[in-house]
């Protein structure tokens, strides 16, 4: 078990101990920076709970079939992420090093995008799948294409290629914050019985949670099911409440050294000669046309609203959002209009580009994430940042739902945070002795 985490010695020891000991903890944390594994060692945490035959990668057994092609019904997944980029460069191994291992990859990222609208996510809001289900249907039959032993190499790398932007806009549906009914949802799922021995539940940048989600999250691990484990993943720990922090156990993943990141590049992307890059850095080269000036523009984005709240309503109490709006060179509707340029006006003028506009907001978002991790944050960076989170939220939702112009909608988001800022309690807000 366990022998596709590469790079992770010391979590995978102490896994692999937990779970031949039987002392695995039925909540965990998963905590490290992006792109260390954490996923894949849930997934294979999950696997190895219902293997009975000690969970080799190779196992015969029905159940580790099932989860090496991410099908079991006895996993949910869910949370916010982008996995254009994985998408993308899996699409290009099977056109370049074409086989059993380059379909496995696409194929797991396919599944990955789809098992998030999994109708057991959804009980009671089914509506909510009505745009999502087409696309949804779109890349299961394109991902089976691509699995073991069924289409021809070419005609299942053409398949990958051609599914794409199906892909792109199935990944703009994810809620960039884990809604509460899925919270709910999923505790209903949790207290069936399972088909195997074990159910387990993932929830991805746990970290990026809301007050009503967090709070019915706690309410289940507090009494778990005793045929479910509970795996959370973070690159934020210290911004998971100390009230989750206190049910779960941790497991620290590590940032991967130059000789594992060659190991990966080498034994899971077939380069010959791997170059001495970050995985981060080669993600990157999978991006979009135009997503580095998006990303610019984006994070310029975050730094005018902040230029502009202050310029509004006096000096804020916290260095960090004051350094965050000390860097700010364009006006809010400058740094929109950057960003539309960058990606087609938000794909309005390139179908190809559709994905854009909720990267704008996740970029500018992460900039106001980050401001957690700086020198001099406390209770108003946290609170204009999770103001950011709610108008980004209404923003994609009124586009995605309504086809509601992207420039328009962030321009009402400028307008929408400003308004919410002014409003908050002086022991949170802007300066006493600032009027609006």
């Amino acid at each position: 078990m366990f022998e596709n985490l590469l790079g992770q010695d010391d979590a995978v020891r102490m896994l692999r101990s937990d779970l031949e000991a039987g002392s695995l903890a039925p909540s965990m944390l998963f905590e490290g920076p992006p792109l260390s594994a954490k996923a894949t060692a849930a997934f294979e945490l999950a696997r190895a709970a219902s293997c009975s035959h000690g969970a080799p990668w190779n196992c015969a057994c029905d159940h580790c079939r099932r989860h090496r092609l991410l099908a079991h019904p006895d996993t949910l997944l869910f949370g916010p992420k982008s996995l254009r980029e994985e998408l993308a460069a899996g699409a290009e191994l099977l056109s370049r090093a074409p086989g059993d291992p380059a379909r496995y990859f696409f194929m797991r990222a396919a599944r990955k995008l789809t098992k998030r609208f999994d109708q057991e996510l959804y009980a009671g809001e089914e509506s909510r799948l009505a745009k999502a289900q087409p696309l949804v249907r779109s890349v299961m039959e394109a991902s089976d294409a691509c699995m073991p032993g069924n289409a021809a190499d070419a005609d299942a790398a053409k398949e990958a290629a051609k599914i794409l932007p199906s892909c792109a806009k199935l990944n703009e549906l994810i809620a960039d914050t884990t809604p509460v009914y899925q919270i709910r949802s999923m505790e209903a799922w949790a207290r069936q019985t399972p088909s195997g021995p074990k159910k387990t539940i993932i929830i991805e940048h746990a970290d990026r949670m809301l007050d009503a989600s967090r709070n019915a999250l706690l309410k289940i691990l507090e009494e778990p099911p005793s045929f479910t484990r509970f795996v959370l993943t973070s690159s934020r720990k210290q911004a998971l409440i100390p009230t989750i922090l206190s049910r779960v156990r941790s497991y620290r993943f590590l940032p991967r050294g130059q000789k594992d990141t060659a190991a990966v590049l080498e034994r899971v992307f077939r380069l010959k000669a791997p170059p001495a890059i970050s995985l981060d850095a080669f993600f990157r080269g999978y991006k979009p046309e135009g997503s580095d000036a998006l990303a610019g523009a984006s994070r310029a984005f975050a730094a005018a609203l902040l230029a502009d709240i202050r310029e509004r309503r006096g000096p804020f109490d916290e260095a960090a959002l004051d350094g965050l709006a000390d860097r700010a060179t364009l006006s809010p509707g400058q740094a929109i209009a950057e960003a539309a340029a960058a990606c087609a006006n938000f794909g309005a003028n390139d179908e190809a580009m559709a994905w854009s506009f909720a990267a704008f907001l996740d970029e500018s978002a992460a900039a106001f994430a980050e401001l957690m991790r700086a020198s001099g944050a406390g209770n108003q960076s946290l609170a204009i940042a999770e103001l950011y989170t709610d108008a980004a939220r209404d923003a994609l939702l009124r586009y995605t739902s309504y086809n509601l112009n992207p420039m328009a909608l962030a321009e009402r988001l400028a307008a929408q945070l400003c308004a919410a800022v002014a409003a908050l309690p002086s022991s949170t807000g802007i300066r006493r002795g600032y009027a609006p």
